[in-house]
Parts: C-alpha cells; sequence; structure tokens
C-alpha cells in the first residue's frame, strides 16, 4: 500500500506520466532491491536497474525507486 501511495506522491510531484509497464517496472526494481540486500548490502540501485536491463528511458524510474524505497524504510 504504501509503495503504491509514493509512487503515486513522486509522480504527481515530478510531473511523470507513468504507464502499467513503468509500474510494473517500478515493482521490479523495489523487489530485487528488496531480494538483493538481504545477501548484500552494497549494491546500490543503479547496478540493480542495470542487471534488468532497465536503460537512460529508466532512470526516472530508478530515481522514484530510490526515493520511495528511503521514505519507507527511513522510519
Amino acid at each position: 500500500e504504501l509503495f503504491g501511495q509514493y509512487i503515486a506522491e513522486f509522480a504527481l510531484e515530478n510531473d511523470l506520466k507513468l504507464d502499467d509497464n513503468d509500474i510494473m517496472k517500478a515493482i521490479e526494481l523495489f523487489d530485487e532491491c528488496s531480494h538483493r540486500w538481504q545477501s548484500d548490502s552494497n549494491v546500490s540501485i543503479q547496478d540493480m536497474a542495470k542487471d534488468l536491463d532497465f536503460d537512460e528511458m529508466d532512470e526516472d524510474i530508478v530515481e522514484m525507486v530510490t526515493v520511495v524505497w528511503k521514505k519507507i524504510y527511513a522510519n
């Protein structure tokens, strides 16, 4: 629930238009962070995005997941 709420807030604040594919990529990257950081906390979100074949067009998604991750887990 929080994930969806924070994504919506980020998109609104940054005037991003997200389609279903963008949202699925964000979920995929967020899940990858959850999985990978359990075994290696030194991997960056950018590196994980590259491993998932994200490209320069996906930079907003990487930034969004970074911000959302911090909001959820900074508390």
